[in-house]
């Protein structure tokens, strides 16, 4: 009787111990976190801005490196929404509905557009930046930080290769 009431305390006190907290919390942990979820989706409905935005270079720009960084900018994007989008369906939360843009409609066809076009663009991709540094800092996703970090990198680069347009 008196093993059995000790093994009874034994077990209490193992199961409740942090130890086993921290065990059932690992096990329930879903590899994500909230800022990760709140990234993807905000990122996707950013990306689709800028395949917008860069449709309206292929289309309008007058100058090469205008088209081109636009038809670059698309697959790029694109590539980036699918891995998005296939994160937070296999986390059971909603991908962000396509929206019409209206981003870029003053840009007109002529002269300035390309001026125009690379200062929204700059503009654009710097609120990018600020969000993939939000998610390194706060996310728990291995894949969405690695995108993350790519995505800083990227398209610190590209401000920085504007900048040089814009001279």
């Amino acid at each position: 009787m008196r093993s059995r009431m000790a093994t009874a305390a034994l077990l209490t006190t193992l199961l409740t111990s942090p130890l086993a907290a921290g065990c059932a919390a690992a096990g329930a942990d879903p590899g994500y976190s909230q800022a990760d979820v709140r990234f993807n989706q905000q990122m996707i409905t950013h990306h689709r801005e800028t395949i917008h935005l860069a449709g309206l270079a292929v289309e309008r720009g007058s100058g090469a490196y205008v088209r081109d960084l636009g038809a670059k900018l698309i697959p790029q994007e694109q590539a980036d929404i699918k891995a998005m989008s296939g994160w937070l369906t296999s986390w059971d939360q909603p991908v962000p509905p396509e929206e019409s843009s209206a981003a870029g409609a003053e840009l007109k066809a002529g002269p300035g557009f390309d001026r125009g076009w690379l200062t929204l663009v700059s503009r654009h991709l710097e609120h990018g930046i600020h969000m993939a540094e939000e998610v390194r800092a706060g996310g728990e996703h291995g894949p969405t930080r690695e995108l993350a970090d790519r995505i800083v990198r990227a398209q610190t680069a590209e401000i920085e290769e504007i900048a040089g347009h814009l001279d």
